[in-house]
């Protein structure tokens, strides 16, 4: 987009217009767009011989610096993109090549920024604030390095800028009178400008202090019968809301960090050098909800999480099964599900038996659900590394088990998560799934994690 021009939709004359990129004088497309004022639509074609005629009033010097940007418009043509909102026309100018949804969004979010400001949006009050209009055109309007305006991801830094009056005088009279009584202190407001870290704003504090970490991974794997890959695809993700006084240096430490070898995207607070060098994370949080990193890797070297052996047998009145299971040391539940046909009836419980590796009897939990027709197996962290066979009942041989053993697990865990206050420094970890929170003047503390667990499929055939 070339610029942006206020009119009065009811003579079509300018209010205000922002500074151009191209050849465009706002007079000569005042003048255009003045004809038009009977009947304004959304897009209005400008005519070429604009540009001609405005480039030839042009110094040669001029000329030379704006001729390719002359002759691409030339070359192009140029629209006017339209809004009116109460008698104030929006006109945004910009070559026809350019995607008009864009130019109406800019005009739209424009809009709403000025009816943030002014008490009503017509030509009267453009030119009683003239003033405050200008830096907000100033502020929000195209240019060379940035054609498509940025009125609404810059909404928070205008407020910064330029306050708005949202005060009634009684209330600040109110509020004076207070202060003056010595119920309210003066506090500064917090402010990115004044920090040296663009991301976190100073003078944060929180009476309650908290910080909620969500670690979110999906494991999909898919193996043969003989425990061979298939498919290997590791998916995470770990989002942090974070209410924090001052500016505090979290230091966040991954059970597993090997998993994690490419496929990275990190928010910009991480110090990737750290990451690098010790695979720890460590960063100042900005205030409020956002994504820490997420990651994407497909393993080559890594051994599969669970490893489960199946070994099924089908007969006339059931069937039998047996599952060699394996898995890393860092798998703290595991749970396997499986369905065994339409026609099955469900499983001998007398017959189940589970071992583990050093010939111990363990007893893992179980669930039948009849409306699915599926055996559910939980196992604990101290119940892994074990070989389990049991049998079913079915009405008859026709009966048809899945060909796929669905597999669930927690596994990828926080081991400790710090988080430094100027010279405090206080470290909690808990083996499963806890980690402590220090600051310098906290009343709650405390993080909590959410797992999703990750899925398998283990293809068997009878």
């Amino acid at each position: 987009m070339d610029g942006l021009l206020l009119l009065n939709t009811t003579n079509g004359s300018l209010l205000l217009h922002s500074s151009f990129s191209s050849s465009f004088t706002p007079l000569a497309i005042t003048d255009t767009l003045s004809q038009h004022t009977q009947n304004i639509k959304p897009i209005i074609n400008l005519p070429n011989n604009l540009l001609i005629n405005h480039s030839s009033h042009s110094s040669d010097s001029d000329s030379d610096s704006s001729g390719s940007r002359d002759i691409r418009n030339i070359n192009t043509g140029a629209v006017s993109c339209n809004v009116v909102k109460h008698n104030l026309w929006l006109a945004g100018i910009a070559s026809s090549d350019c995607e008009p949804s864009i130019i109406f969004e800019f005009l739209n979010n424009f809009a709403i920024l000025l009816s943030k400001y002014l008490t009503t949006i017509n030509p009267s009050s453009i030119e009683n604030n003239y003033d405050l209009v200008i830096q907000l055109i100033h502020l929000t309007a195209p240019t060379l390095s940035n054609p498509f305006g940025s009125s609404s991801e810059l909404n928070p830094i205008i407020h910064e800028f330029i306050p708005i009056k949202s005060h009634s005088l009684a209330t600040f009279i109110s509020e004076a009178t207070v202060t003056l009584k010595g119920k309210s202190q003066y506090r500064i407001k917090p402010s990115i400008f004044n920090s040296n870290i663009p991301w976190r704003s100073t003078g944060l504090e929180y009476s309650k202090q908290e910080i909620w970490v969500d670690l979110i991974e999906s494991i999909s794997v898919i193996l043969d019968p003989e425990g061979q890959i298939l498919k290997y695809e590791v998916l995470g993700t770990i989002d942090i809301q974070s209410k924090l006084t001052g500016m505090p240096d979290i230091t966040l430490k991954l059970s597993d960090p090997s998993k994690i070898n490419k496929g990275v995207s990190f928010h910009r607070s991480i110090r990737h050098q750290k990451w690098e060098s010790e695979r720890v994370i460590s960063f100042i949080p900005p205030d409020g909800k956002f994504r820490l990193m997420s990651y994407r890797s497909t393993p080559s070297t890594l051994p599969l999480p669970v490893k489960i052996q199946p070994k099924i047998t089908i007969g006339e009145k059931g069937g039998s099964f047996e599952f060699k299971i394996a898995c890393i040391p860092s798998i703290d539940k595991l749970v396997i599900r499986w369905e065994l046909g339409k026609l099955s009836t469900g499983i001998i419980s007398e017959q189940l038996n589970c071992r583990s590796i050093d010939g111990t009897l363990i007893f893992p939990h179980w669930e039948w659900n009849q409306s699915r027709n599926q055996i559910s197996f939980f196992f604990n962290h101290d119940q892994l590394n074990c070989c389990l066979t049991g049998l079913w009942s079915h009405k008859s041989s026709e009966n048809h088990p899945n060909h796929s053993i669905q597999v669930d697990y927690i596994g990828l865990k926080i081991d400790k998560l710090e988080i430094k206050h100027s010279h405090q420094l206080r470290n909690s970890s808990n083996h499963h799934l806890f980690a402590g929170v220090s600051s310098t003047a906290a009343v709650h503390k405390g993080v909590k994690m959410k797992f999703k667990n990750s899925k398998y499929e283990i293809r068997c055939f009878y």
